[in-house]
């Protein structure tokens, strides 16, 4: 199926909040998408839609002042919020994206930055990270941002990550 890639347009969220809502994704909601919409207009962010055959496959975003503080002291973009819907999987979607992002931060940075969540719903994520050769920043796991204390107890949620950066060509 033709792959198509475009940036995120008003008339793509109700499609993408529809499937993300068949599918009972939390979060994915039209407030979201339109915070994106409002943020790539403002320059602070792109968000890139995938559709193969017309249909929406997933979309991606490149923030260019992470939230992240070791990234955003270095000026390093990061790619975030990267979702290829089930249906899509396994088919080149998420490379597509990700090269999408990185041909895009290597016009402002030579580093670009990512972080990719813990348990096992993120396990073909960090496979794919690391064969593109994204390494880990080195700053150990964070939690909602922040890096964890040791000791310190958190709820196993979304909110676990680990930071790669990538050098870009």
């Amino acid at each position: 199926m033709p792959l198509v890639i475009n940036l995120l347009s008003f008339d793509a969220i109700p499609i993408m909040v529809e499937r993300f809502a068949r599918l009972g994704w939390v979060g994915k909601s039209t407030a979201l998408f339109t915070r994106y919409l409002e943020e790539q207009h403002q320059g602070e962010r792109q968000c890139w839609v995938a559709y193969t055959d017309t249909q929406f496959a997933g979309y991606v975003t490149l923030k260019w002042q992470s939230g992240y503080p070791p990234f955003a002291e270095a000026h390093i973009p990061e790619i975030v919020d990267l979702n290829v819907l089930p249906a899509f999987r396994k088919q080149g979607i998420g490379n597509a994206l990700l090269e999408q992002c990185e041909r895009e931060a290597a016009t402002r940075s030579a580093v670009v930055g990512i972080g990719v969540g813990l348990y096992a719903d993120y396990g073909a994520a960090q496979r794919v990270y690391v064969t593109r050769g994204y390494i880990p920043d080195g700053r150990g796991v964070t939690y909602d941002g922040a890096p964890v204390v040791v000791g310190k107890s958190y709820p196993m949620d979304d909110c676990w990550a680990l930071c790669f950066t990538k050098v870009l060509q």
